[in-house]
């Protein structure tokens, strides 16, 4: 019989930026360390927090130059991604097993790697990086490690969370709308 204690059996994953602003491309960050509005959101959920690796900063580290999606989307991005989701996939079936629901997967609107349902892009985006006209640069879309997430519980045979996007990258303070969805569809 198991022991009774005050855990919610329900985790989210969170991509990294959300709770560490360290991580983030030097002179994108928005806040100091992390994102208050989602912290506060996701301790009122009542859901544990499960924090996704950084593959942006895992493959260049923390002094590097801001990229694309079309910079980001090559053969050896993607396998870099592609291994790190094997490890998430892997947290997310021990905590299935356990009884614990996977309430669903935090992204990062705007970002090349971590947007799920916007990115920024450009086709003349490419080499220094330079002040793009982020207008014209805001694309429908997945990043790079979000798509390679998603085809690894595919591939696991494994259902796939359910993703809301917070902020993104121009206006990261600002209470996303899909976390206020997330939290409705929760409680």
């Amino acid at each position: 019989m198991p022991f009774s204690d005050s855990r919610g059996n329900r985790v989210v994953f969170v991509c990294h930026c959300l709770l560490n602003a360290n991580a983030k491309v030097d002179g994108l960050a928005r806040y100091a360390a992390c994102h208050a509005p989602v912290m506060q959101a996701l301790a009122e959920s009542g859901c544990g927090v499960v924090q996704l690796p950084c593959p942006e900063f895992l493959h260049m580290g923390p002094k590097r130059w801001w990229q694309s999606k079309g910079q980001y989307d090559t053969p050896a991005y993607r396998r870099h991604c592609a291994g790190l989701a094997e490890t998430v996939v892997d947290q997310a079936v021990m905590y299935a097993s356990a009884g614990v629901e996977i309430a669903g997967l935090l992204g990062v609107e705007g970002s090349p790697c971590c947007g799920v349902r916007q990115i920024y892009d450009h086709p003349e985006w490419g080499g220094r990086p330079c002040d793009p006209d982020v207008a014209t640069a805001k694309r429908g879309g997945r990043g790079i490690w979000i798509d390679e997430l998603l085809a690894c519980f595919e591939r696991r045979g494994c259902a796939a969370p359910a993703l809301y996007g917070a902020g993104n990258e121009a206006e990261e303070t600002a209470m996303p709308e899909a976390l206020s969805a997330f939290l409705g569809c929760n409680e």
